[in-house]
């Protein structure tokens, strides 16, 4: 079989096959950002030996619905004082690399963020830290698109600097979190872990949301919005609120929020009961405990007729 070459760099024998831990294949462009690269640049073509600079300038190079795919090479770090737009279609950025090596992200402004702003657009495999220059940094991760995905990303505690939310959904449909560990401080954290508000048909499966959140850890009650969610998903996530104060709960949703809610382990400061409000959503085999050194119970209590 003869050799065949892909865009900007990649030949392989057959079809076509880029770096990652499954199977990916792919006929759109691919572009390469690698802040560890003596020559990256942001007036590079985003090749493997030219690498660019930054997230957001794979972005400007993609054409919408295209299958193009910005990898992040491992080690790579950027600090942007404005936000990463992921303001074209399709679009998929993709860090390579585990552990310490993942490619990180660390704002330095209270705007910044990363905003999914297109449809269809997915991330994964990013961490996302919290420098200096700002006290408090609205959101890690924005998403006002539908159809976007959200996978393996990680939020890190830091110990001066907070996230308001750790990631804010709004209004888009079709969401899909899998595998993310959005993780704030234990104690005088930020506002809430993860809001998702108008998002209908939701999936949350495997994630972690833990911090001291002063409303909370998921959230679905945006005041006087038509905030809730229909038909979602949300299964098998770890969820924990350590505020014990009146009103912050492990999970908040709209009365009227319709869904699944099965095999989630949950953890908050308030009395047993008090620690969620499940809406409409039919809970299947949910884990809550409302205190350390305890085991959990199922939650709610009452069993079906």
């Amino acid at each position: 079989m003869g050799i065949t070459n892909f865009p900007h760099g990649i030949s392989s024998f057959g079809m076509p096959v880029l770096p990652g831990g499954d199977l990916n294949i792919s006929t759109g462009n691919v572009f390469f950002v690698d802040s560890g690269a003596t020559n990256a640049s942001d007036g590079n073509p985003g090749t493997v030996v030219r690498p660019l600079a930054t997230i957001d300038a794979g972005v400007a190079l993609c054409a919408a619905n295209n299958g193009d795919q910005i990898i992040v090479m491992p080690g790579h770090s950027e600090d942007p004082l404005t936000s990463i737009a992921m303001d074209v279609a399709g679009v998929w950025i993709r860090g390579l690399g585990w552990g310490a090596s993942r490619p990180t992200v660390t704002f330095g402004a209270a705007a910044a963020t990363l905003a999914m702003s297109a449809a269809s657009c997915r991330v994964s495999n990013l961490v996302f830290d919290l420098g200096i220059v700002a006290a408090t940094v609205t959101d890690a991760i924005t998403i006002t698109a539908d159809h976007c995905i959200v996978e393996h990303c990680e939020t890190l505690p830091h110990a001066s600097s907070q996230f308001t939310n750790l990631l804010t959904a709004t209004d888009s449909q079709f969401v899909s979190l899998l595998r993310n560990r959005f993780r704030g401080l234990d104690a005088a954290s930020g506002t809430s872990g993860v809001v998702v508000d108008g998002c209908d048909d939701l999936v949350m499966i495997g994630n972690e949301i833990s911090g001291h959140f002063t409303e909370h850890a998921l959230d679905n009650t945006t005041p006087t919005s038509a905030d809730e969610i229909l038909r979602a998903t949300i299964m098998h996530n770890v969820i924990r609120n350590y505020s014990a104060t009146v009103g912050d709960l492990c999970i908040e949703m709209d009365a009227a929020a319709t869904g699944i809610l099965a095999y989630n382990v949950l953890a908050g400061g308030l009395a047993f009961a008090s620690n969620v409000d499940y809406g409409d959503l039919a809970c299947i085999q949910n884990y809550l405990t409302d205190a350390v050194d305890v085991t959990a119970i199922v939650s709610p209590t009452t069993p079906a007729a």
